[in-house]
């Protein structure tokens, strides 16, 4: 199964680190994702939970980075760095792992795999990828209709491909957007 990836294209976390996170999920969360975050209740614990945004939380989330480390769990054995593809790795439940805030002008690139499958095949230049209910993913909102108000929200500026390396020899090309935040 292939991942979703974050290419962190122009973040303003890279430089500020209160716009980063320690966080834990209980579910698998792919980098690129969107995620919403609960601070720990343990004094001295620095680790947040992280889960799917829910109505009523859609605004200010977070976004999950790639794993740091390529772990592969194989039967309950843990193997490092197996493949050359990131697309091949997630943050696994319960280990932890790094987010970072979007903020107004922050551009990251997104694979396909980061987007709702009913939408990703209508995506354009100009459209709207923003977050939904339940959903770790993204969802499109067409360019003429806007962003949905009260939602993280990013406009894509492109839509295009990367290369990943495929098993043996050779590239995979894989649909990507580059996009622009225009809503915490």
């Amino acid at each position: 199964m292939a991942h979703g990836v974050l290419i962190e294209s122009m973040i303003q976390a890279k430089n500020i680190d209160a716009l980063n996170r320690s966080v834990k999920s209980a579910v698998d969360i792919d980098g690129g994702n969107l995620i919403a975050l609960t601070a720990p209740t343990t004094q001295g614990d620095d680790v947040w939970t992280a889960a799917k945004p829910a109505t009523g939380s859609l605004k200010d989330l977070w976004i999950a980075y790639n794993p740091e480390v390529k772990y592969t769990y194989v039967n309950g054995k843990v193997y490092a760095g197996l493949s050359a593809d990131a697309r091949d790795y997630t943050n696994v439940a319960g280990e932890v792992f790094d987010a970072f805030k979007p903020k107004l002008g922050d551009e990251i690139v997104v694979l396909a795999s980061n987007v709702d499958e009913s939408d990703v095949d209508d995506v354009v230049a100009g459209d709207f990828l923003e977050a939904a209910n339940a959903k770790a993913v993204f969802v499109r909102a067409a360019a003429g209709t806007g962003a949905t108000a009260n939602v993280t929200a990013f406009q894509v500026e492109w839509v295009g491909s990367i290369d990943f390396p495929k098993a043996g020899v050779g590239l995979d090309k894989v649909k990507a957007f580059k996009a622009v935040c225009v809503q915490e």
